[in-house]
């Protein structure tokens, strides 16, 4: 699916964006990674794929890499499938390249419970 804005598909809208803004590039790199660890890999993808194309481009990053050009578009296209080793080291590249440092930490799941208004029978 190509949504368009304006006229213009929202992928050039967001890619003009990322070349003018550094801070809305890391954002958009930031929940890149949020949808990853939420399984939300076409999200992912697609977030990496505007990044990549709005900052160093596929060419440099292939370079940088060592992956093929060719292999990148096809991981990061809307049929991507890219191996964790493939994808961890484009994610560190990107972040090198925008001068920030992802951090996981692991948190307490929040305990569910049973509300008891559920368990009673309504009188």
């Amino acid at each position: 699916m190509n949504r368009k804005l304006l006229g213009r598909p929202i992928g050039e809208i967001t890619q003009a964006r990322v070349r003018r803004d550094p801070e809305f590039a890391r954002a958009l790199l930031q929940e890149a990674a949020q949808a990853l660890l939420a399984n939300d890999l076409a999200v992912a993808r697609s977030l990496i794929r505007d990044v990549i194309k709005g900052t160093i481009g596929y060419a440099t990053l292939s370079r940088r890499t060592g992956t093929p050009e060719k292999s990148l578009v096809r991981m990061f296209g809307a049929n991507g499938n890219p191996t964790a080793t493939n994808l961890f080291a484009v994610l560190s590249h990107l972040q090198r390249h925008s001068g920030i440092q992802f951090q996981v930490e692991a948190l307490p799941a929040a305990a569910r419970r049973k509300s008891h208004s559920a368990m009673r029978p309504a009188l």
